[in-house]
């Protein structure tokens, strides 16, 4: 037996008709994908930008801009790039942009690499390994990075957790 949650589907295909599924067809390149790269997500970036102001959150967990991404990981992504939830992706410059590509790459490597999240279960029932940097459990506790105390603050329609310091 099996469970999903949240965007859970499962489905059998014959190799390639997969790619004529409605939520899969014309789905943005993910993190893992070859077309993931980083000119790819300057590209992104720049048509957020042109379409209005948008946060370094909402391109990772808004519209499925980058399929994959939810609001979990997007915590340890920012942690990882140094970057605050709320900051404009407009104002980032290049350097950051690199950074924020990178730890995408990085953070979503390694929860593949683990088996996935901790607090989530493959279909045999075991757990994966990845231990969410910045979680509920992290608010009020010292930052792994500079000893800052972690702050907790509801933005876009979810719970966010961040250094105040490390994340600029």
């Amino acid at each position: 037996s099996a469970v999903t949650q949240m965007w859970g589907a499962m489905e059998l295909y014959a190799k390639g008709e997969e790619l004529e599924r409605p939520y899969v067809k014309g789905m943005r390149p993910t993190p893992v994908d070859d077309a993931f790269t980083f000119p790819y997500f300057e590209e992104l970036i720049d048509e957020r930008v042109s379409s209005g102001k948008q946060s370094v959150k909402g391109l990772l967990t808004q519209e499925q801009l980058i399929p994959g991404l939810g609001n979990s990981i997007a915590q340890d992504i920012m942690f990882n790039a140094k970057l605050h939830p709320k900051r404009s992706i407009d104002d980032l410059i290049g350097s950051e942009k690199k950074q924020l590509y990178d730890a995408i790459i990085k953070t979503v490597s390694r929860v593949i690499e683990l088996g996935g999240r901790n607090d989530e279960y493959n279909l045999f029932g075991q757990p994966g390994g990845y231990r969410r940097i910045l979680d509920k459990n992290a608010a009020g506790k010292p930052c792994p990075s500079c000893s800052t105390t972690i702050v907790k603050i509801q933005y876009l329609g979810g719970a966010c957790y961040y250094c105040p310091s490390c994340q600029v």
